[in-house]
């Protein structure tokens, strides 16, 4: 493990320009589900995150964190946002199996992402937060992980490096601190 983050760039301190692309990483029959990925220039190997935007489980879309998929690429860090079926039109565990496979499309695609498979990581905010969690926990998961990769890829799981939380619902206390912070701020709800 040592030796994955000595050979991460990870500590690279001068700001990175950075390309934008939108990939369809699964299909549902005719959906194309698409990753937004935010790739910094530079040889790598990056830390990957792949990114669950929040929204209520219904609401927001791979385009929503634009200004924080910006910033983790100028800091070196590949940023995946992700698209994903959500609860209003279609039931748990949908959205949990597509991320599931996200995390295994982005370690099949590592070299592409100028990253390897040991650096990827997951990444949530608000009911993102708790789907990102749900990945991580159970990233072997029959329910998750039944999407299978292109016919003739290795195999890779779901187990992610780290998983990076920002207001998750699986914390009400926290949720109800920043809620009375808000409520106490110039500008409250």
């Amino acid at each position: 493990m040592a030796t994955a983050i000595r050979d991460a760039k990870l500590l690279d301190t001068k700001p990175h320009e950075f390309d934008v692309e939108d990939i369809e990483y699964l299909r549902h029959g005719e959906q194309p589900l698409l990753a937004r990925v935010f790739r910094p220039h530079g040889e790598g190997p990056f830390p990957t995150l792949v990114e669950v935007h929040g929204g209520a489980w219904c609401m927001s879309d791979r385009t929503t964190e634009r200004l924080r998929h910006q910033a983790m690429a100028t800091h070196g860090i590949v940023s995946i946002a992700l698209d994903f079926r959500s609860g209003d039109h279609d039931p748990y565990p949908a959205s949990v199996a597509d991320i599931n496979y996200a995390v295994r499309w982005a370690k099949l695609n590592a070299r592409a992402l100028k990253s390897r498979p040991d650096l990827i990581g997951l990444s949530g905010q608000s009911s993102g937060g708790q789907l990102a969690m749900l990945v991580a926990m159970r990233p072997h998961d029959p329910r998750y992980a039944d999407l299978p990769l292109p016919a003739g890829s290795p195999a890779h799981d779901a187990t992610v490096r780290c998983v990076v939380m920002s207001w998750p619902v699986i914390n009400p206390f926290s949720r109800y601190r920043l809620a009375k912070r808000e409520l106490a701020g110039p500008n409250p709800p």
